[in-house]
């Protein structure tokens, strides 16, 4: 079971990092932009019209591409039950 939740995680952060690759400004809702969230607004910036953006730094795709990477390979090399 470990075996397989492991490579599940290592799947996603693979996936999210080369999704974001493509991806220069995320654009958050207005239902999202408006909720009261300390960690929300210490990451995002806020514009004119109150929506709030999140804008990746360029070595995030390749940091959770590579912890991803490397969670898959530990999943692999688990012992079997």
């Amino acid at each position: 079971m470990f075996r397989a939740a492991f490579l599940t995680v290592g799947l996603y952060l693979v996936l999210c990092g080369a999704g974001l690759l493509f991806v220069d400004d995320l654009q958050l809702s207005q239902r999202v932009s408006g909720a009261e969230n300390v960690v929300l607004q210490a990451v995002t910036q806020a514009d004119q019209a109150g929506r709030r953006h999140l804008r990746p730094p360029e070595w995030l795709p390749f940091t959770f591409m590579g912890v991803g990477g490397v969670t898959m390979m530990y999943a692999v090399a688990l012992p079997r039950g």
